[in-house]
């Protein structure tokens, strides 16, 4: 197996959105837009016999509490095989140390087992006190290729109710990929945030976000109206064969519109071709104290399957990586997760 840099976006592209629910963390787009956060990125390709079969973006950050290389959702691979991936991390860990930095952070986009964890331990890497892009390396999948009753009859009861409910009650949707309709967006998520005391993604990273990903087709705001006001309003990412619901913010209401956006956001999704739905990330179990309890009951309503993933891998470079554990350590007791 060779690795090599890949500097040609076709290639990687064309590769990348080849592959089954593969994600948009290991997109071009995304490389550039973590460049715009002060991050750098490096683009790997692995080959056998000459043609790319596999990919791996990793980003570079160097901060105050410790530098890192961190790889999200990637490696992605034609094909898992113990050895290749084996061969990837080494590559990773070695690059790592070029770079001169704390520690690798490596959050794969591989489903959770007993031999992948093995294969970590046996290279160095020891699990992360941080959960990352996914909660708690836990996802919820639907499967668009259903027909919609079908995605309706699985749905929870309740949730089935309050969707159908809301089909006469005139409420509009809208989509768009302009990046100055997230004004309104920011204006709701400011609600949300004095209502539900909690800390949203900061204003300026989400609108650099959608500036870079939409007008690159995969950022897209879509929000619901009801008697002239906006009341809901979501940000979903398409790329490849997969949608998924990556941002969304409400004000309290009597009508059920969070319900009728994510359901009109579901079909929209199915009508445009695309294979899977992402709800991007749920709690890890159905304990009510757990802080992500609420909106994981939400998402589940509607269905789908739950994806466990292998989590977040840290490969400690030097002494300074245990500042940045502990730190993390404390920050995960506090929040409870």
């Amino acid at each position: 197996m060779e690795i090599k840099e890949i500097l040609e976006e076709r290639s990687w592209e064309e590769f990348l959105t080849r592959q089954p629910h593969t994600s948009f963390l290991q997109s071009w787009a995304w490389g550039e837009f973590q460049d715009k956060l002060g991050l750098s990125h490096h683009r790997f390709g692995t080959y056998q016999g000459g043609a790319l079969d596999g990919i791996c973006q990793a980003l570079v950050g160097r901060r105050k509490l410790g530098s890192f290389v961190y790889v999200p959702r990637g490696p992605i691979l034609k094909s898992f095989e113990s050895g290749r991936a084996q061969e990837t991390l080494k590559y990773l860990r070695n690059f790592a140390a070029g770079e001169k930095v704390d520690y690798l952070r490596v959050e794969p986009h591989w489903e959770a087992n007993l031999d992948i964890e093995e294969l970590f331990r046996e290279e160095g890497y020891r699990r992360a006190q941080v959960v990352t892009s996914q909660a708690g390396g836990v996802s919820l999948l639907l499967d668009l290729s259903l027909s919609e009753e079908d995605l309706l009859a699985q749905m929870r009861k309740t949730t089935r109710y309050l969707v159908r409910s809301a089909e006469g009650l005139g409420m509009e949707i809208h989509r768009s990929a302009d990046p100055r309709k997230m004004e309104e967006f920011h204006r709701l998520m400011g609600v949300a945030k004095r209502r539900q005391n909690f800390v949203p993604q900061a204003r300026r990273y989400l609108q650099a976000q959608f500036e870079t990903l939409a007008p690159r087709g995969i950022a897209e705001l879509v929000w619901a109206n009801y008697q002239g006001d906006v009341l809901s309003a979501a940000i979903t990412f398409s790329y490849g064969d997969t949608v998924t619901y990556v941002h969304d913010a409400s004000v309290r209401s009597n009508v059920p519109i969070s319900y009728f956006l994510l359901w009109e956001i579901i079909k929209e999704a199915k009508k445009d071709g695309y294979r899977y739905f992402d709800f991007w990330g749920i709690a890890p179990n159905d304990d009510p104290r757990h802080p992500w309890y609420d909106y994981s009951l939400f998402k589940k309503g509607f269905g789908g399957y739950q994806v466990d993933y292998t989590g977040v891998w840290d490969y400690p470079l030097t002494p300074k990586y245990w500042a940045v554990f502990g730190a993390e350590k404390i920050r995960r007791l506090v929040r409870r997760y």
